[in-house]
């Protein structure tokens, strides 16, 4: 138990799983509105426990060019980072990664995402 604690206080581990967010292709767009609810979540539990934010975003490398996976992943990145800023999680507890263009998912659908990721400060 306390090692738990010790290995998830440095901060450089992820607190429980990542959450993913996934959009249509081409787009910053949500595949299912219904996807914002665990927004409200993670914004309340990171408000609640002083928890710092990574927000990761990535884009689909079977489609588009390396650019344009480079500024989708870049867009869907700032649109969980300023839906999360709306519920009151600050600039200061949150970092933004872009990850262009992957392919770590099958099918290749999973990989149009953006994950959040909550760390200990």
């Amino acid at each position: 138990h306390s090692d738990y604690l010790s290995f998830i206080g440095s901060g450089n581990e992820c607190i429980g799983s990542p959450v993913y967010f996934f959009f249509k292709l081409g787009t910053a767009q949500l595949t299912d509105k219904s996807q914002l609810v665990n927004l409200d979540e993670l914004a309340r539990v990171t408000k609640k426990y002083g928890l710092s934010v990574t927000v990761a975003g990535a884009a689909d490398a079977a489609t588009g060019t390396a650019d344009i996976n480079n500024k989708l992943s870049a867009s869907r990145a700032d649109y969980i980072a300023t839906e999360l800023r709306r519920r009151g999680v600050t600039v200061e507890n949150m970092t933004k990664v872009c990850q262009g263009g992957i392919s770590n998912y099958v099918p290749t659908e999973a990989n149009r995402h953006t994950k959040v990721i909550l760390y200990m400060k």
